[in-house]
């Protein structure tokens, strides 16, 4: 079925956006989405409501999420469907819109626009349900519409930016200006070389494996490097493990460290290094940076935490989690 006005499928998961009350917490969508209607039937588009049960405050996503709004989107696109904006929680938006920017790397012809907002739409303690025309939420949501029916690729749009969905941080936890990231890239629409078909017979074991699968973190500290061991060791027990350096990807150098990395490197799990700092990235260019690269540990240049996590996520449930799968994602 290929639709004949080229509408806009709106995906509403919950987050800030459709919060209301003290404290805050998503309203269902039969609650909130005819409210959101009486907005966006004002504008130009032509709006479809896919019917999505995942709905809830964005800290709370999985992995099984994720590839829920994965199978959510490609079966739409299946039947035809190829404009879509996601509506989240900005917790983890950054590391869903990684994750399914990956996904539909190869859909060449997809528009999709992950968006959320710092405030509500409705005012919180206003019992009728009343617009806040204070929030940020319907500019935002208005303009992931204009961008959506205009350009082709996944992207992060947030208060009058459009970021690349590969790569954005939530920096903020207060401001409307609340991410940073690299600048979209607009792609001019052409048709995909592929079969959908394949891509759903594979979500079976997609679903299966991201209610399994398991990634750590393991943060730097000025503390004795045993401790920094330690956590490694403990976090054998996942597919990988992002290691939060100092600086340019900076961690102290020892026996037990190295042989922790040995350890893990030897049971097959990845582990990329990225640095706590906001900008900047990774480099070697610091004797304490580069020494690590000849143990295993695989470079992350200048992705964000969620960059990194999305991408991995998807590796790892498509069975491509390799060093060179990854350098080359």
């Amino acid at each position: 079925m290929t639709p004949t006005q080229s509408p806009i499928c709106l995906i509403y998961a919950g987050g800030t956006f459709g919060s209301h009350g003290t404290p805050l917490s998503a309203l269902p969508a039969e609650i909130f989405l005819p409210i959101l209607s009486n907005l966006y039937g004002t504008t130009d588009h032509h709006i479809k409501i896919l019917n999505n049960q995942i709905i809830k405050d964005s800290s709370l996503m999985t992995p099984s999420d994720f590839v829920g709004f994965y199978e959510l989107i490609l079966t739409a696109y299946h039947d035809g469907y190829r404009k879509f904006v996601l509506i989240t929680g900005t917790d983890t938006l950054s590391f869903l819109a990684a994750f399914l920017a990956h996904a539909f790397d190869e859909f060449t012809d997809l528009s999709l626009v992950i968006t959320g907002s710092m405030q509500p739409l409705l005012l919180p303690q206003c019992a009728d349900l009343s617009i806040n025309y204070d929030s940020d939420a319907w500019n935002n949501l208005s303009q992931s519409l204009d961008l959506a029916a205009a350009q082709c690729g996944t992207f992060v749009h947030f208060h009058h930016q459009s970021f690349n969905a590969k790569h954005t941080q939530k920096i903020n936890s207060q401001a409307p200006n609340a991410f940073m990231g690299a600048d979209a890239i607009f792609n001019k629409s052409s048709p995909p070389s592929i079969n959908t078909a394949i891509y759903l017979n594979q979500l079976p074991s997609l679903i299966k494996r991201a209610k399994s699968v398991k990634i750590r973190s393991v943060y730097a500290l000025p503390n004795d490097p045993n401790a920094l061991a330690d956590e490694l060791l403990v976090a054998a027990d996942a597919c990988a493990v992002i290691l939060i350096g100092y600086g340019a990807g900076n961690l102290p150098k020892s026996q037990a460290i190295i042989d922790a990395l040995a350890k893990l490197t030897d049971r097959g799990v990845a582990i990329i290094c990225t640095t706590m700092c906001a900008y900047g990235g990774t480099n070697t260019d610091y004797a304490a940076g580069a020494w690590q690269y000849e143990h295993g540990i695989w470079a992350s240049g200048s992705l964000t935490i969620p960059s990194i996590y999305g991408q991995i996520l998807w590796l790892s449930i498509t069975q491509k989690l390799t060093a060179w799968h990854w350098k080359s994602s």
